[in-house]
Order: C-alpha cells, then structure tokens, then sequence
C-alpha cells in the first residue's frame, strides 16, 4: 500500500471517528430537548408550538414535536452506525485486511442503517407534510433526488457486499488449497 492511499485512509479514519463524536453529541442534545418538551411549561409550549406553526391541538402537537424528535434521534443514531463500522472497516483495511468476515459485517451493518435511514427519512418527510413544513434541513430533504440518491447508494453498498462476500470465499478456498 502506496503513502498515499495510506494518508487517504488514516484522513478517512479520523474524519469518520469526529462524525461519531457529533452524531453523539447530537444525539444527546435531541434527546434532551425531546425529554424537555414534555416537562416545559404550558406557555413556552404555545410559543414553541407558535414558532413550530402547530396551533392544533396542544396536547397532540406536542407528542407530534417528540415523535419527530424520536425519528430525529433514530436518524442520527444510524448515521452514527454508519460512521462507526465505516472507521472499523478502514481501520481494516488500513492493516491490509481486505476480505475478511468483519468487512462483510460492517458492510451489512451499513447497508442496514443506510435502509433504516431512508425509511426514517421518509417518515419524517410524513411528519413534515402534517406539519405544513417542507425543506426544514438537508439531512430531512423531501425531494425525489434525495431518495433516488439514497436508493442508488443502497445499490452500491449491496453490490460492495456481493463482491465482498464473494472475496471472502476466495480467500477461504486460497487459504485451504495452501
């Protein structure tokens, strides 16, 4: 392995291990303005409910904040996922361990959250439809680019963990004839 390709995935390494920390601590702010939510006052609810744009129901529009702080909450924890077996899986490749049965695993554990995020995000685009809000954020985007994004980066993770699956066997028939 070139110097490059080894300053490459030591960046790679580092960059991943910071998203874990944010994702973390984003993760943790959430859940602590979700908690607070059910626990502030009734007249901070109607301003926050005001500045929301939910003049329904009080009682529902705020379970509706939590449950979309809860969908919230499950997406950063899946980029957090995603994070985390991507860094375990360059600190693999890193040593030089290519086809290896954890590669497949975090490659599996990546496909999985990339799925629960698209799910997750299209849910929380159905929370937003309710809501009368529409382009909130990036990470919540309703455009069909967006999902079609998404659904193309599934087809490559898939097609990353067929061939990987299929170097595995290889190294295990290699390993055997020797």
């Amino acid at each position: 392995m070139n110097l490059f390709t080894k300053a490459v995935l030591k960046f790679l390494s580092i960059v991943s291990l910071i998203a874990q920390v944010l994702f973390a601590f984003a993760g943790l702010i959430l859940l602590f303005a979700s908690g607070a939510l059910l626990f502030v006052s009734n007249g901070v609810r109607k301003q926050l409910l005001q500045y929301a744009d939910l003049n329904t129901n009080t009682d529902l529009s705020v379970w509706f904040l939590v449950l979309s702080c809860l969908v919230a909450l499950a997406i950063i924890a899946c980029l957090f996922i995603i994070m985390y077996a991507l860094h375990k899986m360059i600190d693999n490749i890193y040593k030089q361990h290519f086809f290896v049965s954890q590669n497949l695993t975090y490659l599996k554990l990546i496909l999985i959250s990339i799925t629960s995020f698209t799910i997750l995000q299209f849910i929380s685009q159905l929370f937003f439809a309710q809501a009368h809000a529409y382009n909130v954020s990036g990470i919540f985007s309703d455009s069909s680019p967006s999902l079609i994004g998404n659904i193309l980066l599934l087809a490559i993770i898939y097609t990353l963990y067929v061939v990987f699956k299929y170097g595995i066997s290889l190294q295990d028939d290699s390993n055997n004839v020797i």
